[in-house]
């Protein structure tokens, strides 16, 4: 038993450490000014759009130089949102890294249709490399977005059941 325990630890710790060598490097989402991290959940009003900027950190000598294409997914996580009400758009193609800790300063602008589902939440994942063009492995990094509601959305329903409330209270009082 213990034999067949160290064999497995054995085969998981090679397995997880084959997968950490081949990527090229840690991606993350920073700010517009690719000053701190982004957060984890982007609120957007539809029409609203935000920028970003992509940081790769711990950069394999072999990626410095290469041009890793931009992809971008975006997935609707509740059955409000149409992942074609956002749009991930690139100030340009590629992620160049030049140096081992690397960020592409507002590369990244996130869009809500004017149209959206207010409510609606969606998950989006970056990443910058092509598998299929033989690059190492794609280097990616996940963000979720919230459609929040615009104010009066928010306010007539509170200010029904504030009125609502009052109503029944004058009620009783009259009684």
């Amino acid at each position: 038993m213990k034999k067949m325990f160290l064999l497995v630890s054995g085969i998981l710790i090679l397995s997880l450490a084959g997968s950490a060598m081949a990527n090229p490097y840690d991606a993350f989402i920073y700010n517009a000014a690719g000053t701190a991290s982004a957060p984890s959940i982007l609120d957007l009003k539809p029409g609203d759009s935000i920028v970003l900027s992509y940081r790769g950190e711990n950069i394999i000598t072999d990626a410095l130089g290469q041009n890793f294409a931009y992809v971008s997914t975006v997935a609707a996580t509740n059955a409000l949102g149409n992942p074609s009400d956002l749009t991930v758009a690139f100030a340009h193609p590629n992620f160049v890294p030049t140096t081992v800790d690397y960020t592409d300063v507002g590369v990244i602008t996130v869009s809500l249709d004017a149209d959206a589902t207010q409510g609606a939440t969606y998950a989006i994942e970056i990443r910058a490399g092509n598998l299929l063009q033989g690059d190492i492995e794609a280097g990616s990094a996940s963000r979720s977005i919230d459609s929040i509601p615009e104010f009066p959305t928010v306010a007539l329903p509170i200010a029904a059941i504030l009125g609502l409330v009052f109503i029944f209270g004058r009620r009783k009082e009259e009684l």
